[in-house]
């Protein structure tokens, strides 16, 4: 991130810097992102075998604030173990939430963003087996979830049924092959249909399904998409709703909005019950 320089090519050897077609590599294309890939010895990343144009070499840097970098590395031990006291602290913490209240489920998952697909599916699993339900909620913690009008909108559309998947699903959405939501193993130019993380139902014969296949389900970059490349191999009945709101905006009658603090939480809650509606309240 904000990093500038001029990238130049130089032969290490006598005969020249052998290239071609050079005329047709677009070093900037606008995305502001230049991508370097480490190729293995006899092979080449698969989007080059494709017929993508590349141009080889090495890449070297120079640091200019060197001894910036130099106490970084020293105090590295140091920040380190507070880190881990941090964890530590965390830790007990969680431990006894879920003792008092028993609403957190632990899995043995390594906790990074690329590896929550693999939360999910332990959860799945452990859902399978723990407990008994028909319909299954997924959502985030910072998530509003409108659960009174989830059950009243389950009984009005009649969705209490087998292979039923009901949430506010992104179509043709674009795999990023750069960013943050950078995707290099899945191919395909465009994700199949997903639901917006924010909520959404899926019935008891997909979550078995999801839990006996959890150990050979491949995961993607996130948890939406991976959901959408899985259900893509079943078929399930998808309802589309837009009161599962996608991005952070309050809507009279939604069922979930996404990305609050706590803090917003508790204030939308806190006009929901004083006067029925999160979004505006005339207090009495």
């Amino acid at each position: 991130q904000s990093f500038e320089g001029t990238i130049v090519w130089e032969s290490q050897d006598l005969q020249g810097l052998v290239s071609r077609n050079l005329h047709k590599v677009v070093v900037n294309d606008g995305g502001g992102v230049f991508r370097v890939i480490t190729a293995g010895e006899g092979s080449l990343p698969h989007e080059l075998t494709e017929g993508v144009e590349g141009v080889a070499g090495g890449f070297i840097y120079t640091i200019q604030e060197g001894d910036a970098l130099l106490k970084s590395l020293h105090t590295r031990p140091e920040r380190f173990a507070s880190h881990i006291k941090n964890l530590e602290k965390e830790d007990a913490l969680l431990k006894e939430e879920s003792s008092v209240y028993d609403d957190i489920v632990f899995v043995d998952v390594i906790d990074t963003y690329r590896n929550v697909p693999s939360k999910l599916l332990n959860f799945y699993r452990w859902t399978v087996e723990s407990t008994s339900f028909d319909l299954l909620l997924k959502t985030d913690d910072d998530c509003y979830i409108d659960l009174e009008a989830v059950f009243n909108r389950i009984m009005q559309k009649k969705l209490d049924r087998p292979n039923i998947w009901w949430g506010n699903f992104r179509l043709n959405w674009a795999v990023d092959r750069t960013g943050k939501w950078q995707e290099l193993e899945y191919p395909s130019p465009a994700y199949p249909a997903f639901a917006c993380g924010s909520g959404y139902v899926i019935s008891k014969d997909i979550v078995q399904w999801l839990a006996s296949n959890s150990e050979r389900l491949k995961t993607y970059q996130g948890e939406d998409v991976s959901m959408g490349i899985w259900m893509a191999a079943v078929g399930p009945k998808r309802y589309q709703d837009g009161l599962w709101l996608c991005e952070k905006t309050c809507e009279s009658g939604m069922l979930s909005s996404p990305q609050y603090s706590p803090q917003e939480l508790g204030e939308l809650w806190r006009l929901k019950e004083l006067c029925g509606d999160p979004c505006r309240c005339e207090e009495r």
